[in-house]
C-alpha cells in the first residue's frame, strides 16, 4: 500500500515517485490523501487529475479538491441561467485576451458597479476569485473528472487496519467537554447488543468481541464527535485554540495530532483483552485519565509547514511537494 501526501498537480515527481517504487496497479493500492491539484502549474494540476481519474485512484477529498468543486458546480449553475452561458463566454474572451495576466483587481473592475457584469458579480460568492488557480482548473477538466472529484469521500476508515485516512484531521473526542465524559466515544466500552444476535454471547470467541467493539468505537469516533461531523474539519483542521475551538492555522493553538496521540496512549483495553507484542494491559498503570478503548491511527496531509510527522498514533504525509527540491522529500509513504 503506497500513501502519497499532498501531489498539488507536481506531476514529474509524483510519476517519478511511482517510477522509483516501481508501483504496478495490478498489485499495488496507491491512495492519496487530497490536495492533488492547484499550487503547482495547471499543466501539471490537469495531468496529475487526468492520471488520477482515469485510473480511478483511491483517495480522500482536501480543502482544495473542494475549491474546485464549488467553482465547477458554480459554473455549471451560472450556464443554466438565462444569459450566463453568454455572460461568462465574454468574460472569459476578453480575460484570455490579457493570457495568463489575468489580476484580481482586472477581475473587480471587470464586474465593477458601473458595467454590464454587475448583476452577474452579485452570483459570485464573496471571497471566491475568478480566475484563480481553483477557477481555471474547474474550467478546464472534463466532466469524468469532475466525477471523479466528486466521488472522493472525505474520510476513508480501514476497519482491519484500525486505521482512518483523512485530508486535515480527526479528533479523538469533543474538546469542549472532558475525554471521559460519558457522551465521549472513547469513555465507555460500545454495547455488544448492536452485534447481530447471532453472534452474541459464547457463539463469538473474544478476539472477535475485541475486534468488533474496536470497529463499533471507530466508527462512534466518526459519527458521535461533533467536530467530526464537519466537513470543514475534516478538511481544513491544523489545532485546535485554548477555548477548545478548532482552526486551520498551524501556529495557533495545540495541534490536533498531540490530542491524538495523547488519547491513544490513554486506552487500555475494553477489560477483557491483552496488548499482544510489546504491550501488556496488566502491566500498564491506569491513571485518571484511562479509557476503555484500543487505540487506532490517522493518516493525514494538509500541514505542510510540520513536515513529515510521524507519531505513535497518527502520520503527517504532507511534505511540501510542490517546493521541494529533491525526490526522496516529495512523500511519505507508508
Amino acid at each position: 500500500m503506497i500513501i502519497v501526501g499532498d501531489i498539488h498537480g507536481s506531476s514529474k515527481p509524483f510519476h517519478a515517485l511511482l517510477n522509483k517504487l516501481t508501483y504496478n496497479s495490478d498489485s499495488d493500492t496507491l491512495i492519496h490523501v487530497g490536495d492533488t491539484v492547484t499550487k503547482g502549474s495547471h499543466e501539471g494540476s490537469l495531468a496529475v487529475l487526468a492520471y488520477l481519474a482515469k485510473h480511478n485512484v483511491t483517495g480522500v477529498r482536501g480543502n482544495h479538491e473542494q475549491k474546485v468543486v464549488e467553482w465547477r458546480a458554480w459554473m455549471e449553475w451560472i450556464r443554466g441561467l438565462e444569459g450566463g452561458e453568454r455572460w461568462l463566454a465574454e468574460v472569459e474572451e476578453r480575460a484570455g485576451m490579457l493570457g495568463k495576466d489575468v489580476s484580481q483587481d482586472w477581475v473587480e473592475g471587470e464586474l465593477s458597479s458601473t458595467g454590464p457584469s454587475w448583476k452577474w458579480r452579485k452570483k459570485i460568492p464573496k471571497g471566491w476569485k475568478m480566475f484563480s488557480d481553483h477557477y481555471k482548473v474547474a474550467r478546464d477538466m472534463s466532466q469524468k473528472q469532475y466525477a471523479y472529484l466528486l466521488s472522493l469521500p472525505l474520510v476513508l476508515h480501514v476497519p482491519s487496519a484500525h486505521t482512518y485516512i483523512v485530508h486535515a484531521g480527526l479528533l479523538p473526542y469533543d474538546p469542549t467537554r472532558d475525554q471521559t465524559h460519558r457522551r465521549q466515544p472513547l469513555s465507555h466500552v460500545p454495547s455488544l447488543s448492536l452485534l447481530p444476535s447471532r453472534l452474541e454471547g459464547n457463539m463469538m470467541g473474544k478476539q472477535k468481541k475485541i475486534e468488533r467493539l474496536r470497529v463499533l468505537q471507530e466508527e462512534a469516533v466518526l459519527h458521535d464527535i461533533p467536530q467530526n461531523k464537519e466537513a470543514w474539519v475534516k478538511l481544513n483542521m491544523r489545532s485546535i485554540k485554548k477555548n477548545n475551538r478548532v482552526t486551520k492555522l498551524s501556529k495557533t493553538g495545540t495541534p490536533w495530532s498531540e490530542i491524538w496521540n495523547a488519547a491513544m496512549d490513554n486506552c487500555v483495553g475494553f477489560g477483557m483483552d491483552v496488548w499482544e507484542d510489546d504491550y501488556d494491559l496488566m502491566g500498564k498503570k491506569k491513571g485518571k485519565n484511562s479509557l476503555p478503548c484500543r487505540p487506532s491511527t490517522v493518516v493525514y496531509g494538509h500541514a505542510a509547514s510540520r513536515g513529515l510527522d510521524i507519531k505513535r498514533w497518527s502520520i503527517g504525509t504532507d511534505t511540501g511537494c510542490v517546493s521541494c527540491i529533491h525526490l526522496e522529500l516529495h512523500f511519505a509513504m507508508c
